[in-house]
C-alpha cells in the first residue's frame, strides 16, 4: 500500500500533501518508538527476574546447606564426643560429691571488686608525671620514693591497640 499514489488521487494542494505526509511519517517514527519500548521494558523485566532468580539461588536458605557428603562428616565423631561428655559430667559429679561429703561448706570466694587488668600482651607506653621538685615543702629535706600510684588506660589506633601506663610516684619526707 503506496501512501504518496494514494495521496496523489486527492489531487491536493503541494503545501498540505507535504503536511500530511510528514504527519504520516510522524506516526510511523510514533509507532516504532512504541514498539521499541514495548521491547525495551520486556527485556528489563526478563533481566529483573533474572536477578532476582540469580539471587535467589546465591543468598537464599539452601546455599547454606551442607552438601551430601560432607553432613556425614560430623556424624561420624558425633556419639563418641556426647560418650565422652557424658563420662566426664559424671566423673565431675562424683568428684563433687565426695567433696562435699569430705569437707565442710566454705564460704563462696566473692569475685575480684574492680575491672579485670588489661592484658599483658598489649603494647604499653609509659607516661611518668614526676613532681617538680623531690624536696619537702616543710622542712627543705629531700624525699624518699614510698611507692607508685600506676593506672591504666585502653586506648586505641585503628587495627592496633596499646595501652598508656601513668605512673606518678609517691613520696615522702623521712622527718
Amino acid at each position: 500500500m503506496d501512501f504518496a499514489a494514494e495521496l496523489t488521487a486527492f489531487d491536493l494542494p503541494p503545501e498540505l500533501a507535504q503536511q500530511v505526509q510528514k504527519w504520516v511519517a510522524q506516526a510511523a517514527d510514533v509507532a516504532r518508538l512504541e514498539a521499541e519500548l514495548k521491547l525495551s521494558k520486556l527485556k528489563i523485566e526478563a533481566l529483573v527476574h533474572e536477578i532476582a532468580t540469580l539471587k535467589r539461588l546465591r543468598f537464599g536458605a539452601s546455599s547454606e546447606t551442607l552438601p551430601a557428603g560432607m553432613k556425614d562428616l560430623f556424624d561420624e565423631t558425633l556419639a563418641a564426643d556426647l560418650t565422652a561428655c557424658e563420662a566426664r559430667l559424671e566423673a565431675l559429679r562424683d568428684a563433687e560429691a565426695s567433696e562435699a561429703a569430705a569437707t565442710p561448706k566454705a564460704p563462696p570466694e566473692r569475685p575480684r571488686a574492680g575491672r579485670p587488668p588489661l592484658p599483658a600482651h598489649l603494647e604499653r607506653i609509659e607516661h611518668r608525671h614526676e613532681p617538680e621538685s623531690c624536696s619537702c615543702g616543710t622542712c627543705g629535706q629531700d624525699l624518699v620514693k614510698i611507692g607508685e600510684d600506676v593506672s591504666e588506660q585502653l586506648d586505641i589506633i585503628p587495627a592496633k591497640f596499646f595501652v598508656h601506663r601513668h605512673i606518678r610516684p609517691q613520696y615522702a619526707c623521712r622527718h
